[in-house]
């Protein structure tokens, strides 16, 4: 196919005439994908859920005091899902690790586990999935819940131990804290009793401690330019240059009791958060807990059988149209018939129909002549066009092509006309359209004669059920006259073809048949024959028309032998059949050898073979499919 500029209907046209290569690598793709989908071990997963407390991951401190940001602790606690300690005592849980064991052995065994375990946090909350993934369903439930219960335990664990180095942690500043306050409380006591001092320095320190209290409380919610806090900071400021106008003794003696106030408020916290620390390490508080425990899996999530078969389709699809495109673009075949009439430069005189059998297996509709040889005689004999209606799509497309086919007064040696018909090779239809051709001549009243020129391959006595024996040969040889060896009615009520289509066939007295006869030793030198051209010449006295059926021009010179003895020669041409360079040869040997060439009949069209601009030969089919109901 020579490719220019492809249109939409191209494609369509491609696709139509191609549909049996898409056909094919739709369904190899999808046999390949299901074979390879049901090979692959199936997977499954079980999934627990775990909501996690990030407040009681550090016991006794906020989140907010340690400055602790909620997302970062979340994927904290996913790291320690997944890490090898998790791992190995869900392992021992579990049973995997026997009590003798090398640690290659161990470290493969938890390794395992730990490929069969992910976690991830839930988006926008503090829930974390966790999902053991396996191809033992029932090991898998059992392998995601131990592993958040592990993970639970290991987190108590952990928050209990978090829990006592806080406690010693605040017992050793509780300590410290205790000793600062008496030595603080002591200083205090010798300077009243050397100085006696117990006026205003003391009540304005006493102010500024506890004004200073305040502002700590309220900068752990406020910036410092909120108005309280800017208003703490005045009082604090006008009670420093208060204090700072105060005798000396007044001055130390504020100081003084500022110490022993803050280091008691510090001692007095410190002890509180002894306090929380102590029930905090004796309380097993959980961090996280099980929302939705692991159950046991009842599909695999891997291979996805829907999703594979689809994408399958899918690519059978595009595999199939590009072997569609690829084939179309290496088919030197003619496709169109405007690609046809522009090549050979002959006109396309007449568009002869594909008319399939129609077999079923298992249910599907499937053509016959996809097993059935071009030239076989019954699907010959099912083709003609006496098997079919009058009005039937088919059989006009031969009162079609004798329509067009023009017979110029002129041009002719008698008063009646021969035309020839060949094509370039085998199978391309040849005899049935001679046949066909000469029965639609004949239903409407013309006086026509069938000539059988095919000398090496006869099939007509086949398919009408006629003697082969004597016939045209016979005559040249000059062992029979042609009007002994006519074949009519009567011969065909005796042959093959069945009564009821005889008789409902019009005008088929009008039809008269020479068989080929006794097959000659050298065909060629027969019909070099100079009584070949004498006999023709007889017979157009008697006939309006004689249709000659030759053997294909590419294969044999029979056909460039006879041509010069007949008025016109038409080619049959089966599309996709025949290279589009055998076709102009057959043509241009026809014309060197004075051959006058009327044109091509196309023959077996298929709708998907025709060019939009063709569209109602689509309906054929239509109406041949409708016939057969």
């Amino acid at each position: 196919m020579e490719q220019y500029g492809l249109t939409v209907y191209d494609y369509w046209r491609i696709i139509r005439r191609r549909k049996f290569i898409i056909f094919f690598s739709v369904v190899s793709v999808l046999i390949f994908t299901w074979i390879f989908t049901n090979l692959q071990t199936q997977v499954y997963q079980a999934t627990v859920v775990v909501k996690v407390e990030p407040s009681l991951i550090v016991p006794g401190v906020s989140t907010e005091l340690l400055g602790w940001d909620m997302l970062a602790a979340i994927n904290t606690e996913v790291k320690i899902i997944k890490s090898a300690v998790v791992a190995k005592r869900t392992a021992l849980k579990l049973g995997l690790l026997p009590p003798v064991i090398t640690e290659e052995e161990q470290n493969s065994i938890i390794a395992n586990v730990q490929s069969k375990i992910e976690a991830e946090r839930v988006s926008d909350t503090n829930l974390i999935k966790i999902m053991s993934t396996g191809a033992d369903p029932d090991e898998l439930y059992k392998l995601a819940n131990v592993t958040a219960e592990v993970y639970i335990e290991k987190g108590i664990e952990d928050r209990t131990r978090r829990a006592r180095e806080l406690r010693e942690f605040i017992e050793t500043q509780l300590t410290d804290a205790g000793q600062k306050l008496k030595e603080s409380e002591e200083k205090l006591r010798k300077w009243t009793e050397q100085t006696g001092a117990t006026g205003m320095g003391g009540h304005l320190a006493l102010q500024a401690v506890n004004l200073q209290t305040r502002q700590a409380d309220l900068l752990k919610k406020y910036t410092a330019k909120h108005p309280d806090v800017v208003e703490i900071k005045k009082q604090i400021k006008t009670i420093e240059d208060q204090m700072r106008q105060l005798p000396r003794e007044e001055l130390e003696y504020a100081r003084l009791i500022r110490d022993a106030k803050l280091n008691e408020e510090l001692y007095t916290l410190l002890a509180k958060r002894h306090k929380e620390a102590q029930i905090s390490e004796a309380d097993r508080v959980q961090s996280a807990f099980i929302v939705t425990p692991a159950t046991r899996p009842s599909y695999p999530i891997k291979p996805n059988k829907i999703m594979n078969i689809t994408l399958g389709g899918l690519v059978g699809i595009f595999v199939g149209f590009i072997f569609a495109l690829v084939t179309e673009h290496i088919d030197t075949s003619i496709g169109t018939i405007e690609e046809l009439e522009t090549y050979l430069q002959l006109p396309a005189i007449g568009i002869i129909p594909h008319i399939a059998g129609v077999s079923r297996i298992g249910g599907f509709r499937i053509d016959a002549g996809l097993f059935r040889r071009a030239d076989d005689v019954d699907d010959i004999r099912r083709k003609l066009i006496v098997s079919h209606s009058t009005k039937s799509p088919f059989v006009e497309a031969y009162h079609t092509l004798r329509t067009n086919i023009k017979f110029v007064k002129e041009e002719m040696t008698g008063p009646g006309a021969s035309i020839l018909v060949t094509s370039s090779g085998v199978s391309e239809g040849k005899t049935l359209t001679a046949i066909n051709f000469a029965l639609a001549a004949s239903q409407v009243g013309i006086k026509t004669l069938y000539l059988e020129l095919d000398l090496r391959r006869p099939t007509v006595h086949k398919i009408f059920g006629i003697k082969r024996a004597p016939g045209f040969s016979d005559c040249i040889l000059g062992k029979k006259r042609w009007t002994d060896i006519l074949r009519g009615t009567t011969d065909f009520l005796m042959g093959e073809i069945a009564l009821d289509k005889i008789i409902r066939s019009p005008g088929l007295e009008n039809l008269k048949i020479i068989p080929c006869g006794s097959i000659p030793p050298n065909p060629v030198d027969t019909l070099n024959s100079p009584f070949v051209g004498e006999v023709l010449d007889e017979m157009r006295r008697s006939f309006e028309l004689i249709v000659c059926d030759c053997p294909p021009v590419l294969l044999f010179a029979d056909s460039l032998i006879l041509s010069k003895h007949v008025n016109s020669v038409i080619i049959v041409y089966r599309v996709g059949r025949i290279a589009r360079g055998a076709l102009k040869r057959t043509k241009e040997q026809l014309v060197s050898a004075k051959a006058n060439v009327l044109g091509v009949v196309l023959n077996d069209i298929k709708a998907s073979e025709m060019e939009p601009r063709y569209g109602y030969y689509y309906d054929y089919k239509y109406y041949a499919d409708a016939e057969k109901k």
